[in-house]
């Protein structure tokens, strides 16, 4: 077998959320780039499908897992470890949004703030507590979790617990990137703004909705996955030796107004 060649050849990588998406854009490029990359996330179906745009060369690794669920995701992240030697950066971005569930606090149900919680803060503490571990053992390397402007910045009105998650992401990442930083672990984090994936797929649909989004961004219009994919993998390799408990922004300009 020919030696993988690029920017991440040699390293060993874990994706969350992998089957659609950001995640999705982020393992293809990894694997474009040497990486060997281990493919987490609920659909083992959507899993199939990425592993295969992978190609068999790439040998990458399909490991169906619910990032909420301590033993799940705990148990996904030991045999990627175990199958590929070890690891050397942890993309923790599964997450979910509930666009018409999510509601004003005095209207929120609780079951709601819990899902959201569960799937989008619980999720991404438990990828960090064990993808970490492994980091340790070896001899460091790089965690980028994934956040949203409006955790950010708190700017999406009716979306409580979304941005009350993302939000726990962003603070958690920053005192994760203190108390690793000297264990040869970088902690960073990605905020992308209003981007292309199927998770805001109703509203790329609605040509009335897509506009309105896209008048609120200087840039004019929603950004893809592979430019949210760009900056993590930045951020996960060695050029960015120097960034610790970074924020890139990614939203086109959104936040700036």
């Amino acid at each position: 077998m020919t030696p993988p060649t690029g920017r991440f050849a040699g390293k060993r990588a874990i994706v969350t959320g992998a089957s659609s998406g950001i995640g999705r854009a982020t393992a293809i490029r990894l694997a474009g780039e040497g990486c060997r990359v281990a493919l987490i996330a609920r659909g083992h179906e959507g899993l199939k499908s990425v592993a295969a745009e992978i190609g068999e060369a790439a040998s990458p690794l399909v490991l169906p897992a619910d990032c909420g669920d301590e033993t799940s995701i705990s148990g996904a992240i030991d045999a990627a470890a175990a199958s590929l030697g070890g690891l050397d950066i942890v993309v923790s971005n599964a997450g979910i949004e509930l666009l018409g569930q999510d509601d004003r606090v005095d209207r929120l149900p609780t079951e709601t703030w819990d899902r959201l919680i569960t799937a989008n803060l619980r999720g991404q503490f438990l990828t960090c507590k064990h993808g970490a571990r492994h980091l340790l053992r070896g001899s460091g390397g790089a965690i980028v979790c994934v956040g949203s402007n409006t955790g950010y910045l708190g700017m999406a009105t009716n979306e409580p617990a979304y941005s009350a998650s993302k939000g726990g992401v962003f603070a958690m990442m920053r005192v994760m990137a203190i108390d690793f930083a000297r264990s040869g672990i970088r902690v960073n984090m990605v905020i992308p703004g209003f981007i292309d994936t199927p998770m805001n797929a109703p509203v790329m649909a609605d040509p009335k909705e897509l506009g309105y989004w896209s008048n609120q961004i200087p840039i004019g219009r929603a950004g893809t996955a592979d430019e949210c994919a760009a900056a993590i993998l930045w951020l996960a390799s060695d050029e960015a030796s120097y960034c610790v408990g970074t924020a890139l922004v990614v939203d086109g300009g959104q936040s700036a107004i």
